[in-house]
């Protein structure tokens, strides 16, 4: 047996028990919740096989999950904004901070790591129309802010909650950010400067395409992410009020676990991987087309 072909079956004999650890975690869960999406399974007892009907009720009768849907393109407008720019902004101010710049990163980075039932908690203290933050503008005299409902607010309810699922986001878009301008060469900004280019020529034509790659990577999470969100959402108003801030997960769980129908949150979930899907094959798309991840 020749050197080469010996590696190669030691190196597939190391992969294996990955292997077969991610086929059992990941292929058949998926497998079975294809298999129940096609049932009227209640979640205990034999499931019985209704074929398409769970897709058919989500597409024609189900308004409250299309309801769900327009809150979740909502929800991802947010941080298809605010996050990405405000994190990028404070990358492009943080680099500038010499040897402080690890100190600020790692206070920046610091409510990505507290979990999102603690701080969905406490903003909700913060919240609170009688005891919280309202009450400070009381004191202050800004009476115009100080009768605010943030969460009972059915116009305000959805993004006060992305408020606080945005704080804890964007310190981890900055690093990653900041990673990616640590990795901009930087006799390009040299050059550019002998051109003539100011600051914002500088951006726009060195540093965004430099840092292309990485932002392009982010846009695809906080997509995905946007739409598979539950944690902030379920902890502070678990889809209410009246609906407000109902999401694609939040829904599925009411159905799943509250309303006993899993067969039918299992199409429900197979639709919003479907949705991911497309959006990854859409950024490998652009991928190929020249933005390289």
């Amino acid at each position: 047996m020749s050197l080469i072909r010996r590696s190669e079956i030691v190196n597939t004999a190391f992969v294996l028990p990955a292997f077969f650890l991610h086929f059992f975690i990941i292929a058949v869960p998926t497998l079975s919740l294809i298999y129940f999406s096609l049932t009227d399974w209640k979640g205990v007892g034999a499931p019985n096989f209704i074929g398409l009907e769970n897709f058919s009720r989500m597409i024609f009768e189900d308004g409250d999950f299309h309801h769900a849907v327009i809150n979740n393109i909502l929800y991802m407008s947010v941080f298809l904004t605010i996050p990405i720019v405000f994190g990028l902004l404070m990358a492009l101010l943080t680099v500038r901070a010499g040897r402080f710049q690890l100190l600020y990163r790692a206070l920046f980075f610091l409510p990505y790591v507290v979990s999102p039932v603690i701080s969905g908690k406490i903003f909700m203290m913060y919240y609170d129309p009688f005891s919280g933050i309202n009450q400070f503008f009381e004191w202050m005299g800004w009476s115009f802010l100080a009768n605010i409902n943030y969460v009972g607010d059915r116009n305000l309810a959805l993004f006060s909650v992305a408020f606080v699922d945005y704080w804890h986001w964007w310190g981890f878009v900055l690093v990653i950010f900041l990673a990616a301008l640590h990795q901009v060469d930087v006799s390009l900004y040299e050059a550019a400067e002998l051109d003539g280019a100011n600051r914002l020529q500088r951006f726009l034509h060195v540093t965004v395409p430099q840092i292309r790659p990485t932002l392009v990577t982010l846009l695809t999470i906080t997509i995905i992410g946007s739409f598979v969100t539950f944690d902030y959402v379920y902890v502070m108003t678990q889809g209410g009020p009246a609906g407000a801030t109902e999401i694609a997960s939040t829904w599925i769980f009411k159905q799943a676990f509250n309303n006993f129908d899993a067969g039918y949150g299992s199409a429900l979930s197979i639709t919003v991987c479907a949705a991911c899907v497309v959006v990854y094959f859409g950024f490998r798309r652009i991928q190929r087309i020249g933005w390289d991840i």
